[in-house]
């Protein structure tokens, strides 16, 4: 039984040999290298090329690449490689020529075979001859009319055109009623399913629910009139996943008129559509769903000449501190609810800027009349209605800042500070020449801190900080900056130091200071030094590494206090007390600065757990004579003393003013009567 078996197995593959060498082709299997060296030939091979399959295999006596025709070698190694490049099978047609010298043209299917690696190890395939066809082919272009030709022509250049529009858009076809009948590949690809799912199924398989029922008549009313349809739909993958597709639906018709199908070309466009989400998020107030601050900005870019006017709610905090913020967001809804109205009917767009800011922007259809008066109405309108919020009723109380040039919204919000400051509803920039003033004196003055800082002229003084119960081991003095003018005179910070917070200049200056004190004092043990510094300089990561560095590198945090202003937003709570820690833990020592003005709370001492409090110049100056002065310094001491914190008194220029401070039990005094600062060569 056993030899039965092999015996036809036997008859079996001689038979297919025998076959395989009557016919005109040939198996292989071959490298992929520029010879296409044979490793293994059919006997078909001498049928085909005239030479045996021993002349080829390995190359003997000549590769198979010699056979190819040499205009035909390039693109044919060319074609295989992109075949491989995609792993696909490749079909080409080419020459060769064969061992009696004639040409015969050749068609070759072939795959490349990998391991499990990935790596290529070898090709096969099948070749056969195709001259006849071709010749008979060739007859049949050469018999054909000239109207033949260019139907076939047409013919193929269709067939080209379906395979370009296959490759680049996501096709579709279906029959009058809608049935799809054709899918390509990227449809397919796209939605998740096969082709043999789509076939046969309406589109309404893909729809997402989130897509009206409206669109999709008005589109079937569309295209059943014959009439071409385009928009952008959101369809439903096979995994439930959303995509966005631009589709554009033709009816194809019969030559008598009538629909014979309809064929729909989309082109993926969800990444589009996620970005221009992302930028719409990024351009909408989140609370209001108005445009914001960047949008407003970015308007403002176009070659259009604008007008702006920024509004402010006043004391907009308090209703956040009193109320809660629902309440204060409810409260913004609905005045932007109000000044939507307004706008929209004399075409003003509307933003919400910063918490408490709105703004409207206008072109040139308004004059500049009817636009500060629809200002003032709005501003009227706004401050005469009662917000009802939980039962709550508000009247808004704002100030505005318009702006008619160039730099519009830093004019405008420059006009609206002015209007606050100066008690004023409405301020117009272009109208305001103190405004224009103080702007070209802020401009004189960074430029004339720009040339100090270049030329080390901010320097450094120190003031003496006296004990008032007697002598201390150590001598403490606080650094305080000066401007040194090309005249050699000395400039006061009041004259400089707003100017440096707006033109960005501060912190530079903080780290001035610092490098100076540090250098001086290092050499100095017996000296406690103290810094100024405000939120600005906290919230700089380079002024408090710089800090930091300076206080570990020459072990001084025993001997530096850092005194923070108090009026300088030191309710920022969360910032400031992570600051203090961080000091304290390397032994430095935390001042209040100026307590007594800003937003001065008791509480907050509690929580920012400070070392020395310096009560401000305004209650000292007169606090021997002022009753109301004496109250206020008195609650502060005592305040101190039961937490532990030290007190110092500032601005003591008097013999009168230094007793009733000493009467009080302050802990420290500063002043011109006790000592006036000087540069820090002369302590």
């Amino acid at each position: 039984m056993v030899n039965d078996v092999f015996g036809s197995t036997k008859v079996a593959q001689e038979s297919l040999s025998a076959l395989l060498s009557r016919l005109p082709c040939i198996l292989y299997q071959c490298l992929n290298d520029m010879h296409w060296t044979m490793t293994y030939l059919s006997d078909g091979c001498r049928n085909l090329t005239g030479y045996t399959a021993e002349a080829l295999l390995h190359n003997q006596q000549l590769s198979f690449n010699d056979l190819i025709h040499p205009d035909d070698r390039e693109w044919t190694f060319a074609a295989v490689e992109r075949a491989l490049a995609q792993k696909k099978a490749f079909t080409h047609q080419y020459r060769i020529i064969t061992a009696s010298g004639e040409e015969k043209w050749v068609w070759e299917q072939g795959v490349g075979v990998w391991d499990e690696s990935g790596q290529l190890q070898y090709l096969e395939g099948f070749i056969t001859d195709v001259t006849e066809q071709k010749h008979e082919r060739d007859a049949l272009k050469n018999s054909l009319g000239e109207r033949d030709k260019e139907l076939l022509l047409n013919v193929t250049l269709l067939n080209e055109y379906r395979k370009a529009v296959d490759e680049g858009a996501i096709v579709s076809k279906t029959d009058s009623q809608g049935v799809i009948t054709y899918a390509n590949k990227l449809f397919c690809d796209i939605s998740g399913y096969t082709l043999n799912e789509l076939i046969g199924r309406k589109h309404s398989l893909l729809r997402h629910s989130d897509m009206p029922t409206e669109l999709f008549t008005q589109m079937w009313q569309t295209i059943t009139s014959k009439q071409v349809w385009k928009g952008v739909i959101k369809n439903r993958n096979k995994q439930g996943e959303a995509y966005y597709v631009q589709s554009t639906i033709v009816p194809i018709l019969k030559p008598d008129g009538s629909i014979y199908e309809f064929m729909s070309i989309r082109h993926d466009i969800t990444d589009l559509i996620r970005q221009t989400r992302q930028i719409q998020r990024q351009t909408t107030d989140h609370l209001t769903q108005l445009p914001n601050r960047q949008k407003l900005i970015e308007d403002l870019q176009t070659d259009k000449v604008w007008k702006l006017a920024v509004f402010n709610i006043e004391r907009f905090s308090e209703v956040n501190e009193y109320y809660g913020l629902d309440v204060g967001d409810a409260l913004l809804q609905k005045t932007a609810d109000l000044m939507s109205k307004f706008g929209h009917q004399l075409r003003l767009k509307l933003y919400k800027l910063s918490g408490d800011e709105f703004a409207f922007l206008c072109d040139e259809r308004m004059d500049s009349e009817d636009f500060i008066s629809s200002c003032r109405k709005a501003l009227d309108m706004l401050e005469t209605t009662n917000i009802e919020v939980d039962g709550n009723s508000f009247n808004l109380s704002m100030v505005v800042g318009i702006s008619e040039q160039r730099n519009y919204y830093i004019n405008a919000e420059i006009a609206m500070n002015h209007a606050r400051n100066n008690h004023k509803r409405l301020v117009c920039f272009d109208n305001q020449v103190e405004i224009k003033d103080q702007l070209e004196k802020n401009v004189c003055w960074t430029r004339v801190l720009k040339a100090a800082l270049r030329d080390e002229r901010l320097v450094v003084y120190a003031q003496p900080v006296i004990s008032n119960k007697g002598e201390e081991q150590f001598k403490k003095y606080e650094c305080l900056v000066r401007l040194i003018n090309e005249s050699g005179e000395v400039v006061m910070p009041g004259a400089f130091l707003e100017v440096a917070k707006k033109s960005r200049l501060y912190t530079e200056i903080t780290r001035r200071v610092i490098n100076q004190a540090f250098e001086f004092f290092a050499d100095r043990p017996r000296d406690i030094f103290s810094i100024n510094l405000t939120l600005e300089d906290i919230l700089d990561s380079s002024v408090m590494q710089l800090l930091q560095d300076k206080v570990e590198h020459n072990h001084m945090g025993g001997r530096l206090i850092l005194e923070i202003v108090e009026s300088e937003g030191i309710e920022n709570y969360e910032q400031v007390s992570r600051f203090i820690a961080m000091m304290q833990k390397l032994g430095c020592k935390v001042a209040i600065d100026d307590f007594g003005t800003g937003y001065s709370n008791f509480d907050y001492l509690m929580r920012l757990n400070v070392d020395i409090i310096k009560i401000d110049g305004s209650i000292i100056r007169n606090v021997d004579q002022d009753r109301n002065a004496q109250v206020v310094a008195d609650l502060v001491v005592n305040f101190a003393q039961r937490l532990g914190i030290k007190t110092v008194a500032e601005f003591v220029h008097s013999e009168a003013v230094y007793k009733k401070v000493v009467d009080m039990h302050i802990d420290y005094s500063q002043g011109y009567y006790l000592a006036e600062p000087v540069p820090l060569s002369e302590i």
